[in-house]
This record gives C-alpha cells, sequence and structure tokens, in this order.
C-alpha cells in the first residue's frame, strides 16, 4: 500500500496535543508510515520531528514521505524505548515532545509475510524488527503448555487461554498444525466455546503473542519510567493506546505524575515528599469522533491520554 493511503488515527487531536507554542524538538516514537509526523511538520513551521521505528521497511517508507521536510525531520532506525541512547548520541538532552501510537500500521497488517493478521495465509512472525531473534511460530512451539497459556491469559485476556494452550500443544506434537496465521487462529477457534457476541478469541490470542515476541509492555514501563528526565518544562507525552493493559500502565503513570504523593490513603498527611511533576492535560481520556471512528475503523479502540511536564 501507499504510505499516502494511511490514515493516522487521532490526527488532529495529536495536532492540537503538540500545539506548544514554541519552536520545538518533538520524537515520534512509533513513526510508522509518517501520518502523525507529517501532520505535525505541516502545522508547526517551527518544530523539528525526530522519527524512529524499528521496521526498516516502514521507516523507508516515512522517509520517502517526509523527505520534503528537509532536515526538520530525521528518521532513525531503533525503538522507541532506544531514545535515551538515540539523544545521548546526539549530544542531546532534552526534548519538547513524545508521541507514541502503539497501534499496528495499515501496511503491517496488510503484509502477510509478517504474520500480524489471520486474514490470509502467511508465516506466524509477528515481529516489529527483524533484528528479533524469535518470531511467534517459535515462541509457539518453545514454551510449554503452562507458559503458552500464561502468555494468553496476561497479554490476552483470554479466559479460555488453559483450554487452547492445551489444544494447540496438541496440534503440534502430531504435526497437524503448520506454520500459517490462517490456519494457527482457525485451530484457536475450534477450540474454544466462546458465545458469538464475545471478542475472537484468535484476536486476544494474536494480540497475546504479538506482544510477547516484541515485549510490548515492558518496553512502554521503561519509557513510561523515562518521560520525566527526557521533557523538558512544558513538553509534552501524548500517548495512543489501543487495549486495556496499555492503557491502563499509561492512565497510571500520567495520574500518579500529577499527583506526586504516594502516600497510602489511610495516612492524612504526605511524608514521602514526593511532588507533582506533570499535569494532566486532558481530564477524560480522548476517543475518536463518530465521524473518524466510521471513516477509520481501526480509531475505534484508540485512546489519547496527554500528559504536560510542570
Amino acid at each position: 500500500m501507499s504510505a499516502y493511503d494511511h490514515i493516522p488515527v487521532l490526527g488532529d487531536e495529536v495536532i492540537t496535543a503538540f500545539d506548544l507554542g514554541r519552536p520545538a524538538l518533538v520524537v515520534d516514537g512509533t513513526l510508522g508510515l509518517g501520518g502523525h509526523s507529517e501532520k505535525l511538520l505541516q502545522r508547526y513551521p517551527d518544530m523539528r520531528v525526530m522519527g524512529l521505528d524499528w521496521d526498516a521497511q516502514a521507516l523507508t517508507t516515512a522517509r520517502k514521505r517526509l523527505e520534503q521536510f528537509g532536515d526538520r525531520f530525521e528518521g532513525i532506525e531503533a525503538s522507541y524505548t532506544d531514545l535515551p541512547s538515540v539523544l545521548s548520541q546526539r549530544g542531546l538532552g532534552t526534548i519538547d515532545g513524545i508521541l507514541l501510537d502503539l497501534g499496528l500500521s495499515s501496511m503491517q497488517l496488510l503484509d502477510t509475510d509478517r504474520g500480524f493478521s489471520f486474514l490470509r495465509p502467511g508465516p506466524l512472525d509477528m515481529r516489529m524488527s527483524r533484528s528479533l531473534t524469535t518470531t511467534a511460530w517459535q515462541l509457539l512451539n518453545s514454551s510449554s503448555e503452562s507458559e503458552l497459556a500464561d502468555i494468553f491469559r496476561h497479554y490476552g485476556e483470554e479466559p479460555q487461554s488453559r483450554k487452547i494452550a492445551r489444544a494447540l500443544k496438541n496440534y503440534l506434537r502430531a504435526g497437524t498444525l503448520p506454520n500459517d496465521a490462517w490456519e494457527v487462529a482457525e485451530a484457536i477457534r475450534r477450540t474454544s466455546t466462546a458465545p458469538p457476541h464475545r471478542i475472537d478469541p484468535a484476536t486476544r490470542c494474536f494480540q497475546a503473542l504479538r506482544i510477547a515476541v516484541n515485549h510490548e509492555l515492558e518496553n512502554l514501563d521503561n519509557t513510561l519510567g523515562f518521560v520525566k528526565d527526557l521533557l523538558s518544562p512544558g513538553g509534552r507525552a501524548a500517548i495512543i493506546s489501543f487495549h486495556s493493559l496499555e492503557d491502563r500502565r499509561v492512565k497510571i503513570a500520567f495520574h500518579q505524575a500529577a499527583k506526586g504523593c504516594i502516600c497510602p490513603p489511610r495516612i492524612p498527611q504526605c511524608i514521602c515528599g514526593q511532588k507533582p511533576w506533570g499535569k494532566l492535560v486532558n481530564r477524560k481520556v480522548i476517543i475518536a469522533s463518530p465521524d473518524e471512528a466510521e471513516k477509520n475503523p481501526r480509531s475505534r479502540s484508540a485512546k489519547l491520554r496527554i500528559l504536560e511536564k510542570l
């Protein structure tokens, strides 16, 4: 697909989030096909954007799309969790903004060789970067039944995790399950007794495998831990999440930054001495408008939270 067919989720809301009123360096930590970065560079002529993505194919596409902005844009092959070292290598201490869109790009979903989608046959890979050594298929084979069930339960919130894990391992031992995303999804569905109105168990299990392969939650936790040190005063962090495991982490981290004190509620007076270092730009989570949700189905589960450093 063309990069220009890609519609960035919550694009207008992201533009508003980074209306900082000053020349700024913003890091797009999940560059993808460059849709958000393009909107920011078009809207704010005095803004520079550093785009990070560890998907080399997406990075090549984004660089081509954004070359019109010259040295106002720099594309780097790296994960957003590597941002501190990326900045250090360039002699930079702080930045004015960081954007994370934690969803998959349309290009990744449509590429049958990547295995992110089970809508078409293709190898079960799911690596965001080819530098990662373990594919989803290898993880499926190397994990014990108990380990696989834990992955499905913790990362996919799948209530029938043990039943599905047992069936998949039985198929693998019998040699009747090929390295094919569509076939694996069908095997999951055959095992599940979920009612028709419930989320497809294959969707939950594929999410769980992808999170495990790419260490997504660990990377997010790590990044939430260093945002405070990298943002300049008045700088903003904007994070778009797509499922509760991500959004819960972002919500807790941002609310804690705005609260400061970590004393238990039963203690009448603060004794920890921790002060707020951020403020919530949006008290209520931002979701797609009905119009956007209709035009761009990927936006329906998107949630945007914004934090400004004091």
